[in-house]
């Protein structure tokens, strides 16, 4: 494969789908900086991306909003657009799955051996490296942490008064819908739970999460602070990993905290965790299915949300307590 000197990476356009697609992008990278030491990498697509790429381990990477000319381009995303945005900006090799009528414009249209709808996301993401005759050293998440990145997170968490010994992060949003989220009383008894034991929450996520977050946290002993919404993407990073654990539903978050090997206990029910669990070392997933699940719905159209409430406060507490002992 001849050497090329700037590679342009197009991420998916979800935070979790960008972190499942981490290691298939650091294979790529890896590849071609070897082939080429003075490599220029160029990860374009959604602006937080600019947040988010100090922390995807792909060194030397720069984030750039309109795409540059590169000699070599890999498509993650599945859509037509992203060819003809690369075709158009005279991007001579362009690779990526064939679909959405883009064959023609993609120099390399690879088969989707692997099936979104019943494997991996992870491995759907990878094999687009496989294809490409590269070796795959790291299947799983390994995320990078900036230099200071956990103290900036510290002095956060002290600036609103609490203790970074004793302060977890609870994200009890999800932007695919609120099929996924965990039902904010629960969250609420399990903070209280946590509290017992000495453990102060911290709130991640949108601004539309806020008040969820100011009911959940309502009542609480222990020193709490509702970040939604008040924090960027960095920041709200910084902040996971300096904190003791992750409490979440299935988002974009999770699979932040996971690849930082934060202890992440997460609740599934209306998605698929042999599809989407997060990969790292420290996670656990708690799914307890209703005949209905795994229904991949925006939604909930089921009485009771089922797949949600088969899962008590307690087991999510319990787990977060398990996953911190040696």
């Amino acid at each position: 494969m001849k050497p090329v000197h700037h590679l342009l990476l197009m991420p998916p356009n979800w935070i979790g789908d960008v972190i499942m697609a981490q290691p298939a992008m650091f294979a790529v990278a890896s590849h071609y900086r070897a082939l080429n030491p003075a490599l220029q990498i160029t990860v374009c697509g959604r602006p937080w991306l600019k947040d988010l790429l100090p922390w995807l381990n792909l060194a030397g990477a720069r984030y750039a909003e309109q795409l540059p000319k590169a000699d070599t381009a890999f498509l993650f995303p599945n859509s037509l657009r992203s060819a003809w945005q690369c075709r158009k900006a005279g991007i001579r090799s362009i690779i990526g799955y064939s679909g959405q009528w883009r064959s023609l414009l993609l120099s390399r249209a690879l088969p989707q051996r692997i099936s979104q709808k019943h494997q991996h996301h992870r491995d759907f993401f990878l094999d687009i490296a496989t294809q490409s005759g590269m070796a795959i050293e790291q299947r799983y998440v390994h995320l990078s942490t900036p230099a200071d990145a956990v103290e900036e997170g510290i002095n956060m968490i002290r600036a609103h008064g609490l203790n970074p010994e004793k302060s977890f992060m609870l994200a009890p949003g999800a932007q695919f819908g609120a099929a996924k989220c965990y039902p904010e009383a629960g969250f609420a008894e399990a903070c209280r739970h946590l509290a017992s034991h000495g453990f102060q929450p911290v709130v991640l996520g949108m601004k539309e999460d806020h008040a969820t977050g100011e009911r959940i946290l309502a009542g609480l002993d222990v020193a709490t602070w509702n970040a939604a919404g008040a924090t960027t993407l960095s920041q709200a990073i910084a902040l996971i990993g300096a904190s003791r654990f992750m409490l979440c539903n299935d988002s974009g978050l999770m699979h932040i905290a996971a690849g930082l090997d934060i202890p992440t206990v997460a609740p599934f029910g209306a998605t698929d965790p042999e599809r989407t669990a997060p990969s790292g070392k420290h996670v656990k997933i708690i799914y307890q299915p209703a005949p209905c699940s795994p229904c991949l719905q925006r939604e909930c159209t089921v009485t009771g949300h089922p797949c949600m409430s088969n899962i008590t406060p307690r087991m999510l507490s319990d787990a977060c307590l398990a996953l911190l002992k040696p």
